[in-house]
């Protein structure tokens, strides 16, 4: 048996309940365990959440294994890593319940992430007025006890939680609390580390001047878009840009404006292309874009790309505007390689056509 401890009462949530709210021991030490903090705001919280690029991901070891072992060390026939989302609560691990994610309207853990300092623990859910009437409570998987640790990252952001539960009453020590408290903050660490590991991914893939992919990323994105017409049939488009007049440009007033029109660049390109579509910066002032996600038309694509940028540099007082090599792929190119290159070669056709046009065929 666990040793006394020293106990406080508090209300969940903090706001005063209606008589007969049911109150909930937790321990003064494990409330301790965990940070107190000013909540952020739902949006704020919502964007911190994505920046970790987990939800809808596939199973990894390393939150499975935490998620059994919270089961084990509890007791517990449930247990889930639980991130909070804008209408659900998604399952980065789940032991001992199929399901993949649940409402967030229905979801216990929506309540635990409202106090980021104190364990959530419902010893009956079916005699508390917040959760009787809860579908999970009333119907399968007839939840009775629910432990939920909210997960909170270093900037205060509450992520969701780590939760144990069970199909029948029953308390929680203050031993098993601590250890849950344990858990959770193994499982923000595996999250931060993720987080880590993503970030380098990205600076590795990414043009540092401009923000864009890098030649690699854009290979490799071009390999895929491959793949998935030779397996798929689904079309892509490849432009290739080259800017005219920015060597004079750059010759005349220096590297620093030189940096500033292929910043400019960037900006015309993430402004006027889909969230699917890929930009890339492949070396000086040459630039590439990758047209994917539907038959895509890269002639009108290229041609307002070319407005834009045209009325963007003259806006800035740069006479710099570009050529552009645009190829349809309906039948799928020989090699990454050939297609880069017969993009290439069309934009070269542009400029010996005399600058500042779109040369476009289809393959």
């Amino acid at each position: 048996m666990d040793a006394l401890v020293s106990c406080a009462w508090i209300f969940l949530p903090r706001t005063p309940g209606p008589a007969g709210w049911p109150r909930h021991e937790i321990p003064l030490e494990v409330a301790a365990m965990l940070p107190h903090l000013m909540p952020l705001s739902e949006e704020d919280r919502l964007a911190a959440l994505r920046s970790y690029d987990v939800l809808d991901t596939a199973c990894e070891a390393s939150f499975d294994n935490i998620a059994r072992l919270a089961a084990d060390l509890t007791e517990s026939p449930i247990s889930m890593v639980s991130l909070v989302d804008a209408e659900r609560a998604w399952f980065k691990a789940h032991h001992g319940l199929e399901a993949p994610e649940a409402p967030r309207e229905h979801a216990f853990c929506a309540h635990a992430i409202l106090e980021p300092g104190t364990p959530l623990v419902i010893p009956d859910a079916s005699r508390d007025p917040r959760f009787a009437g809860n579908p999970l409570v009333t119907g399968a998987p007839d939840i009775r006890f629910y432990a939920g640790v909210p997960l909170v990252n270093p900037e205060g952001a509450v992520l969701g939680t780590l939760c144990v539960l069970d199909r029948k009453p029953r308390r929680m020590s203050a031993e098993r609390q601590r250890i849950l408290v344990r858990l959770a903050e193994a499982v923000m660490t595996t999250l931060e580390l993720r987080r880590a590991m993503n970030r380098v991914h990205r600076l590795s893939m990414t043009d540092a001047l401009t923000g864009l992919l890098n030649r690699p990323a854009l290979m490799d994105a071009l390999d895929k878009a491959v793949a998935r017409l030779n397996r798929h049939g689904e079309g892509f488009a490849l432009l290739y840009l080259d800017l005219d007049g920015f060597k004079q440009v750059n010759d005349r007033e220096g590297h620093a404006t030189g940096d500033e029109v292929l910043r400019e660049l960037a900006a015309v390109l993430w402004d006027n292309l889909r969230r699917e579509d890929m930009a890339a910066r492949l070396g000086g002032d040459e630039f590439a874009v990758l047209l994917t996600g539907r038959e895509p038309d890269a002639a009108i694509v290229a041609e307002r790309l070319q407005r834009m940028l045209e009325a963007a540099m003259r806006a800035k007082g740069w006479a710099v505007t570009a050529s552009i090599g645009a190829v349809s792929f309906h039948n799928a190119p020989e090699s990454v390689d050939a297609a880069l290159s017969l993009a290439d070669s069309l934009m070269y056709g542009a400029k010996a056509a005399g600058r500042n046009r779109v040369l476009h065929r289809d393959h």
